[in-house]
């Protein structure tokens, strides 16, 4: 009988197990050669003495850690639910190990023990490994990221204690683990195994890309390539234009078999009015979708549904906070960024400062630009957090660097206007026009007031430079602004004002601005 192949779970930083803290612990310790895993061991579980063999199976992941130990921290659990401190002998006597080498009795404080630069470094190790190991819950996730960015290291440890003792599961097998993985996020819908393997097939030996090979699959109703085939038509990269009819065709194919997002889609299409005339009969069949897209565990129907119960757009649904709010958690506790924004939205609102700034944080720590936009202004200008235009200048380019489809126009429009257009050479950022007009204009359809900012550039370009291009680009920009939407009596009176303290010769303004 063929034996079966276990994964090393203290080589790599793929799992979040009692062995990888181990080697991270001897790594930074005074003495690493002669650093001994059994004292740590005993220092944890508080024993006297245990075999260097016995631990070094537990560490290396082919053995489970005895159900006597796991209960003794469960114990210790338990404890620190109701007491923070408690822990507190365990870390100080670990933080010890690590800088002495030998022994102590000595405590430290939690604010102490969040200052020692070795743990500081344990901890960020941890946090890397937190993100790779697949088998770490969105909720335990989330946690993590939360204390590991509020500087609460402590806890962050004491955490992936737990977890790396509680609830990783040791030995892994190599055989079973992809296999694992795949039926736990199929486990809601209809989608086959079968199904995953001819979707991966195509990407792997065509490319996903490949629309005819995709285009093919999709007939076959595989819900992977109708996904994406939905989306493609979505955004019109198919035909050239959004067929929102094809897009919905597709959804629905995928919907059928319990595919989380598509359900979800399809009730955006009905929400947004892409599809249907957004009656009550549309709107209450978003509704419906967005629920079996909630009962699937998509992250982004929570904060759909969080949406409607906190606007009451949608008939016989009435409008409830408290529901919105609940939802908005349940959402962000699966990893949705919209969900933090929104609880975020809802904190800021009611002046709770440092609630607003911990939900965009994560937010933005998860990579949204408008959240990481959010968090450049508090930096700018000094919400909660004490003002710091370097921090600013840092998650504004962060927003930048986004994918187009979901960047936040703002970080640009930042950049440019308190960055770029005049320089701040105490964070060595200095002052580049041209750069500051490239980011305005890539989004001058998106922002009018980047639009307006532009026009306030050309005049005073060609006050300085009676460059003719210049003004060729002031009126363009400003024939653009007054065919805006949102354009106005008091954006005009606002342009108004500030050219009409700049002079140039033989120039009407109103012929140009208002005309």
């Amino acid at each position: 009988m063929k034996q079966k192949k276990i994964i090393k779970l203290n080589e790599n930083d793929n799992h979040l197990s009692l062995g990888n803290i181990f080697r991270i612990i001897k790594s930074i310790s005074i003495n690493p050669n002669s650093f001994l895993q059994s004292d740590l061991f005993c220092i944890i579980f508080n024993l006297e003495t245990i075999g260097s063999s016995t631990v070094n199976n537990y560490c290396t992941g082919i053995r489970s850690i005895n159900p006597d130990y796991k209960n003794y921290i469960l114990k210790e659990q338990a404890l620190y639910k109701k007491n923070k401190e408690v822990l507190i002998p365990i870390i100080s006597q670990i933080i010890t190990l690590i800088n002495t080498g030998k022994f102590d009795s000595k405590e430290y404080s939690i604010n102490e023990i969040n200052k020692d630069n070795k743990f500081k470094y344990i901890c960020s190790r941890l946090y890397t490994i937190s993100k790779n190991d697949t088998t770490v819950s969105d909720l335990l996730s989330n946690k993590l990221l939360s204390l590991y960015h509020s500087n609460k290291y402590y806890e962050f440890f004491v955490e992936v204690l737990f977890f790396s003792i509680l609830e990783k599961v040791q030995p892994i097998y190599k055989e079973s683990i992809l296999i694992d993985v795949v039926e736990k996020n199929l486990i809601s819908t209809n989608i086959s195994v079968n199904d995953v393997e001819k979707f991966m097939q195509l990407g792997l030996n065509s490319g996903i890309w490949s629309l005819r090979g995709l285009s093919e699959l999709a007939k076959e109703n595989n819900p992977f390539a109708c996904f994406e085939m939905a989306s493609l038509e979505f955004y019109g990269i198919i035909n050239g234009k959004p067929r929102y009819d094809k897009a919905y065709e597709y959804y629905k194919i995928a919907s059928d078999n319990n595919h989380p997002v598509a359900s979800w889609a399809i009730g955006y299409l009905y929400y947004k009015g892409y599809i249907g005339s957004k009656s009550e009969e549309d709107l209450i069949n978003a509704y419906k979708y967005f629920i079996k897209a909630k009962d699937l565990k998509c992250p982004i129907s929570y904060s759909s549904l969080g949406l409607i119960y906190l606007n009451g757009d949608i008939p016989g649904i009435k409008k409830d906070s408290k529901k919105a709010i609940e939802l908005f958690k349940k959402g962000a506790e699966l990893g949705n960024v919209y969900c933090y924004n929104s609880l975020g939205m809802i904190a800021e609102k009611n002046n709770k400062f440092e609630e607003a700034y911990n939900n965009y944080l994560i937010s933005a720590n998860l990579g949204d630009s408008w959240a990481q936009n959010k968090i450049g202004e508090f930096y700018r200008l000094g919400i909660y957090v004490e003002k710091d235009l370097k921090e600013a200048y840092n998650y504004y380019l962060k927003s930048t660097e986004c994918p187009k489809l979901s960047l936040c126009p703002w970080s640009k429009y930042n950049l440019a206007k308190y960055f770029y257009l005049h320089g701040i050479p105490e964070i060595e950022v200095f002052k580049n026009t041209n750069k500051a007009i490239n980011l305005l204009e890539d989004i001058c359809n998106d922002l009018i007031e980047a639009n307006e900012e532009l026009i306030y550039i050309y005049y005073e370009l060609y006050m300085n430079t009676k460059n003719e291009d210049y003004l060729i680009k002031l009126n363009y920009y400003c024939d653009l602004i007054t065919k805006n939407q949102k354009y106005s009596s008091i954006i005009k009176n606002r342009i108004e004002k500030k050219l009409s303290k700049l002079k140039i010769d033989n120039i009407n303004i109103n012929e140009y601005i208002y005309n």
